[in-house]
């Protein structure tokens, strides 16, 4: 049987690095502290309201158009994983290769599992992969159905593809067994009296599945909900249109779109995201099934540390209840409220994963390896090696129902091109044992 623990709400923890970094003086002045330590803070202003009005309108367009399930998407699929080439393989922990941060042999951990995407989608500039999820999340016997699942969320530049419309979020649905993947378009149902949708303008930077529902991050505004039994089957002759044309339901050329059903909405929403003590930038999401209810992570992404702010310095981490039997999120008076809260000293965390009291944080990077860290509150954090333009978490567990145990954790790399726009070739799926890195 698993053992349970749960991260103290009130608990701080001195973050230090194996990397020759030494502990904070006893003497540390307050800046000092902010940027060494997990520093535990309220929930409160992060609590979030569920919205679930547009389920009619998704049922209307299921209705209308017919609903698939995953089992029919990846029986459809039409696209297959390869073996990644030397160029892929190098983004690995494995292989990093940093003289400026030199880690010791101790701190180089090494993959255990990967694959890569057709060679369309592993050079497609315009879609960058983000978050990372699987049927591990949706089931406690790690497959759903009779599928061993992985789904990879990517966004669209319009800016970098050169059009006028912006196609928001697809999924690359994976089949595990046989390596085939479907792409799918997350979309929008408008709230008009003739079913329609628009194309979900997300960024998609954390996903998790859990039972039929698929949590995706809204930066600015919370995290959306998708029904992983509605998957719509339309018109993929037209790349440029998406929603209902001339009677027929288009996806941006791509035959099958997923229909949002609901929303989990904070209260200071902002047009462009900025982190303050009311409001977070939810960028990364993943599910703990070590504790008990499970709990769904959120991270946030930062690229500074602010040392002149008190209430922001570093990203949050903030961990919501998940009912057991709906899978929904646990609501007190309305509301969905974080069972605990932290701000992490660290900048440019694009994953986080907590298991038994343990934060494991995936470090991102544009053209060079970078970092996970991993620790408890009130312990020195340690610090591995991580590939290129890592980003989201997924815990792939082990065992099943009450032996659920740790397993291995996934990311999927981002970058074909570098920050110059010069090609790098470093997309790759990969995993590392949770036991090597803690």
């Amino acid at each position: 049987m698993r053992t349970r623990r749960k991260l103290s709400f009130f608990a701080t923890g001195l973050l230090v690095l194996v990397g020759g970094i030494a502990a904070s003086p006893p003497a540390a002045s307050a800046a000092d502290v902010r940027l060494s330590q997990v520093t535990a803070r309220s929930g409160a202003a992060f609590a979030l309201t569920p919205d679930f009005s547009l389920t009619s309108y998704a049922n209307a367009l299921a209705n209308r158009i017919g609903a698939d399930n995953v089992a029919t998407v990846l029986d459809t699929a039409n696209r297959s994983v390869t073996s990644c080439n030397s160029s892929q393989l190098l983004a690995r922990p494995e292989h990093y290769a940093r003289t400026d941060i030199p880690l010791t042999p101790e701190q180089i951990i090494s993959s255990s599992d990967r694959f890569c995407w057709n060679a369309e989608d592993s050079s497609a500039k315009h879609w960058m992969p983000q978050g990372i999820t699987g049927s591990s999340d949706a089931d406690d016997d790690h497959i759903w159905g009779d599928d061993r699942v992985m789904i990879v969320a990517s966004h669209y530049s319009a800016t970098i593809a050169g059009t006028s419309y912006d196609k928001g979020a697809r999924l690359s649905m994976v089949d595990r067994t046989t390596g085939r993947y479907r792409q799918v378009l997350l979309v929008e149902p408008t709230k008009t009296s003739t079913p329609n949708y628009r194309s979900a303008g997300i960024h998609a930077g954390g996903i998790a599945w859990l039972g039929n529902y698929l949590y995706v991050t809204d930066t600015a505004v919370g995290i959306r909900v998708f029904d992983m039994r509605k998957f719509l089957w339309v018109d993929a002759a037209d790349g440029q249109l998406v929603g209902l044309h001339g009677g027929v339901y288009k996806g941006h050329g791509y035959s099958y779109v997923l229909p949002q059903i609901g929303v989990y909405r904070q209260a200071n929403v902002q047009s462009a995201c900025v982190p303050a003590t009311s409001s977070f930038c939810f960028s990364s999401l993943t599910l703990d099934r070590s504790t008990t209810p499970d709990t769904l992570v959120a991270g946030e992404y930062r690229n500074n540390v602010d040392t002149a702010n008190l209430n922001v310095v570093g990203g949050r981490v903030l961990r919501y209840p998940v009912d057991s039997s709906t899978r929904q999120l646990t609501l007190s008076a309305g509301k969905a409220v974080p069972v605990d809260a932290v701000t992490i000293p660290k900048s440019n965390i694009q994953g986080v994963q907590t298991w038994d009291g343990v934060y494991y944080l995936g470090r991102s990077s544009a053209d060079k390896h970078s970092f996970l860290f991993s620790g408890p509150v009130n312990t020195p954090m340690a610090t591995w090696s991580w590939g290129i333009g890592g980003e989201d978490l997924y815990h792939e567990h082990s065992g099943s129902g009450t032996g659920i145990g740790a397993g291995r954790i996934w990311t999927a790399t981002e970058h074909y091109v570098d920050p110059n726009g010069a090609v790098i070739d470093k997309r790759v799926v990969f995993a590392v044992p949770l036991a090597e890195t803690y």
